[in-house]
């Protein structure tokens, strides 16, 4: 009787069954951990890094260990790190190529940790380098000190000075050619000549010389008289720039107290001029916050929507792996390709832990037809009452998606904060407590985004101190503070609108302070300039002096004229 077990058979059997498990041992979890690296890789742009993977069949899962994610815009540093993320993995839909992940368990997440290597990747690098836009210039605030006078008028060139040399020059010029006029114009000897031609005409006898002294002294009337015309000429003239260069010289002596105005406004400090110091203290924070924060919404794209392309008018889905097209056919219940329906998540930060939930994490949200949520909360951390942070993005239609995201953070301890390293202005919230609000919506690209803030119990400094600097004495008295932002426009090109009830509260605070600085300057400042201006304006009202006593010499002609009249 033959046997019923083909012991060759088995054999064989055993033997495939045996290489296959080697095969899955040593081979397969290495294939999970390089697959992941390298597809996480190119999906950051900076190196993704697994410390082992382990496949498991009964029941069928994977658990990956020390997940490490490089931050692209910082390669020494994890975006985050992972200890364990555990998944189960329904085996049926692996024969359709589908990966549907039924609960995923992340523990030990940790964000912004240290690396001990870098995890730049040169192609993506180089790729951000050429695309990288040009560096904005730095804002430069506002001279917050008043500076020394001397400082002031050592740089600064006053224009009483300036306008007073040049009014002396041009009124001595014109004295000049007012003297070469006159030396052409009859003066007192040709007066005097008239005069005696007129008594040998008066003491002329005898008929003859009657008649012809009397044809004489017509026409000595008319010399006298044009030469009166010649002289009313020249005075009127003369009178026209005379009244020109007092007006002038009105000019030129009210010049300085110009001078003290303009550098005092210049130069000095007002309440009012503190009215958008606030932008300048939060407003580098906040649009960092924010371009920060839209450039890893751009990130999240794919795994929130298949990219798809336009061909001839249809809508192709271009695959997220491999080549060509998969052909799908009626489903009773479609799946996506790739799916986690829920992951629990345990963050672990140096004031504490808080957990959540993530749900529907899936690029092929359309077919699923549910969006993808997720909620995160935690109480009583240390230097931290309470954080929540919860959202949808949506993207069922793929036509109209709309993202949410809600973020409040309730008494958080500030501790150091820098809000300005600028040279002029060194301010950092030495300590306090804040509430933190913001709401944000991105339809369809338009960004819609309110950030709200609340600072009590604060101690702000300037470091060093600068004890004369009146913002710094304004802001010794600021012990709370409310700002206010909102972002509209697009993804690509958004605004951020800054208040702050700071302004009005510095404003307030350092008005005293401010309005003495400014009085001490501005006396300094007038001695200052009057000692400076002081000579050349003497010398200006001196050269209208001397052009005005040319008015005396037309006018002594002209009487003398009339008088032989």
């Amino acid at each position: 009787m033959k046997s019923m077990i083909r012991w060759s058979g088995l054999g064989l059997f055993a033997v495939v069954v045996l290489l296959l498990g080697l095969f899955f041992y040593f081979v397969v979890d290495g294939m999970i951990k390089r697959t992941i690296e390298r597809q996480g890789s190119a999906l950051v742009g900076a190196q993704v890094d697994v410390g082992a993977a382990d496949l498991s069949f009964f029941p069928m899962g994977l658990r990956l260990s020390r997940l490490q994610i490089t931050n692209p815009d910082a390669p020494l540093r994890n975006i985050v790190e992972i200890e364990q993320l555990a998944m189960s993995l329904d085996p049926l839909p692996l024969l359709e190529r589908k990966i549907i992940i039924e609960e995923m368990t992340a523990t030990g997440v940790r964000p912004d940790t240290a690396r001990q290597t870098s995890g730049a990747l040169p192609e993506y690098a180089a790729a951000e380098k050429e695309a990288a836009p040009a560096a904005k210039k730095g804002v430069k605030l506002p001279t917050l000190q008043i500076p020394d006078v001397k400082d002031v008028l050592a740089k600064e060139e006053l224009t009483s000075v300036a306008l007073a040399r040049q009014y002396q020059a041009q009124v001595k010029a014109d004295t000049a050619k007012w003297q070469q006029r006159l030396a052409e114009l009859p003066n007192q000897n040709k007066m005097a000549e008239y005069r005696e031609r007129l008594s040998k005409i008066k003491s002329s006898s005898g008929l003859a010389g009657v008649v012809g002294g009397a044809t004489e002294l017509v026409g000595l009337k008319k010399e006298i008289q044009a030469d009166l015309e010649r002289l009313q000429v020249a005075q009127k003239e003369f009178n026209e720039a005379a009244t020109s260069y007092k007006k002038g010289l009105a000019e030129v002596q009210s010049a300085p107290q110009q001078d003290i105005k303009r550098l005092v406004k210049k130069y000095s400090l007002s309440p009012e001029g503190l009215g958008h110091l606030s932008s300048l203290f939060f407003g580098a924070k906040t649009g960092g916050m924010v371009e920060q924060a839209l450039a890893w919404y751009e990130k999240m794209q794919p795994l929130l929507q298949r990219r798809k392309e336009k061909k001839a008018g249809t809508e192709v889905v271009k695959p997220l792996r491999g080549e060509g097209v998969m052909v799908r056919f009626q489903e009773e219940a479609p799946l996506p390709d790739f799916l986690i329906r829920h992951i629990d998540v345990s963050v672990l930060l140096e004031a504490g832990g808080f957990g959540g939930t993530i749900k529907n994490v899936t690029p092929d949200q359309d077919r699923l037809g549910e969006p993808l949520s997720f909620a995160f909360s935690g109480n009583d951390l240390q230097g931290l009452r309470a954080i929540t942070l919860d959202g949808v993005l949506d993207h069922v239609n793929t036509a109209q998606p709309r993202d949410s995201v809600n973020l409040a953070i309730n008494g958080y301890a500030v501790n150091n904060m820098v809000l300005s390293s600028n040279e002029s202005l060194p301010v950092t919230i030495a300590s306090g407590l804040a509430d933190f609000m913001a709401q944000a919506v991105v339809a369809q690209r338009q960004v819609n985004a309110q950030v709200q803030a609340q600072l009590t119990s604060a101690n702000f400094a300037i470091t060093p101190v600068q004890p004369d600097n009146a913002i710094s004495q304004a802001l010794a008295d600021v012990s709370k503070a409310g700002v206010k932002a909102r972002v509209t426009g697009t993804v690509d090109d958004y605004q951020v609108q800054l208040s702050s009830d700071l302004d009005s509260l510095l404003k307030e605070a350092a008005g005293n302070a401010i309005k003495s600085q400014t009085a001490r300057f501005e006396q300094q400042l007038q001695e200052s300039i009057r000692a400076k201006t002081e000579g050349p304006v003497a010398d200006a009202a001196d050269s209208f002096g001397d052009f005005s006593a040319l008015a005396e010499e037309l006018k002594a002609r002209l009487q003398a004229g009339r008088l032989l009249l």
